[in-house]
């Protein structure tokens, strides 16, 4: 009897013990945190971004993501893919706007559901915010006149450039552009005889410029938004058997094709932004809003100007 009793004892201390392993288990997989990311589709600096997650949640134990793409300009398709993230409760947003006007309502709808949201790479709008909302970004103005100044002393502070915008729904478009405009301001030797939206395209720059060489425009310099638009610039002059350096050619973003283009000779300046840190900045700053821990509410990546004489040492130019 007493045997059959210790059996019995053992038994449920045992199943007690098997419980509290299963329930740790499924408490440990409930409690990992949920994050998700709508950004633009994952091609040239936006899988640099991605990427950049992606190995930063390798060392990042607990936490998730669910990525959703869209494509730039479509802001209405963003918004219904932030409500989809407040449906599914997950811990925190991270979006890169791909459609600056749609960023108010992405704010509300994340204030209203109590939501922690990260702003990555293109900032909204709006200047200030209420509630656990935070900015991984740079200072794309600051980009727009590293860019500039260095183009107008290497054109010898005179000529006549032409301008390769981003699209107007990406605020670094504006801003980098204002930025280039600011330095000019101080070079009236310089002129601006051409600009026009590329959408950050490659072959809408070609094109552009393709345009613009067949007018019969003399251009010393292009001052392209980014590097994909840049290449597309570059392309153009190797179409129209322009020497390299007749027209210098100027992005931003420093990515591996535009780090290939500079060593080329066929790009004169860049700016380095680090995609990838600006990936983890904004995992790192939507898991610390989700668990009530103060960030900086705009976590500023820094730019670093890319020349070819500075370019071996340049991060961006690392395997």
């Amino acid at each position: 009897m007493v045997s059959l009793f210790r059996k019995n004892v053992r038994g449920i201390a045992t199943g007690c013990v098997a419980f509290g392993i299963l329930f740790a288990a499924a408490e440990g997989a409930a409690s990992a945190t949920m994050i998700g990311v709508s950004m633009n589709p994952p091609e040239a600096f936006f899988k640099l971004l991605k990427d950049g997650i992606q190995d930063h949640l390798k060392t990042t134990p607990g936490v998730e993501v669910k990525f959703e793409f869209v494509e730039s300009g479509a802001g209405p398709k963003q918004i219904g893919q932030v409500k989809e993230f407040i449906h599914s409760h997950v811990d925190a947003i991270v979006v890169l706007p791909v459609d600056a006007s749609a960023t108010g309502e992405i704010t509300r709808l994340a204030q209203e559901a109590k939501i922690p949201l990260v702003y990555v790479n293109n900032g909204p709008r709006e200047d200030w915010f209420a509630g656990r909302i935070a900015l991984a970004l740079p200072n794309d103005l600051i980009a727009g006149r590293l860019q500039m100044a260095k183009l107008a002393q290497l054109i010898g502070g005179k000529g006549k450039i032409v301008i390769l915008r981003g699209p107007s729904t990406h605020s670094a478009a504006g801003l980098r552009t204002q930025g280039v405009k600011e330095i000019l301001a101080d070079y009236p030797g310089i002129t601006i005889i051409e600009e026009a939206e590329a959408g950050w395209d490659r072959k809408i720059a070609q094109d552009t410029i393709a345009g613009w060489l067949a007018k019969g425009d003399k251009i010393d310099a292009i001052a392209a938004n980014n590097d994909e638009m840049a290449i597309g610039a570059a392309n153009a002059l190797i179409a129209a058997r322009i020497p390299k350096d007749q027209i210098l050619v100027a992005g931003v973003d420093a990515t591996p094709d535009g780090v290939k283009l500079m060593r080329d000779g066929g790009m004169a300046v860049t700016v380095y932004q680090d995609a990838a840190l600006e990936g983890r900045r904004a995992i790192d700053d939507a898991i610390k809003l989700s668990r009530n821990e103060v960030v900086q509410q705009y976590d500023w990546v820094a730019l670093d100007l890319v020349t070819t004489k500075n370019l071996a040492s340049c991060n961006c130019a690392r395997p």
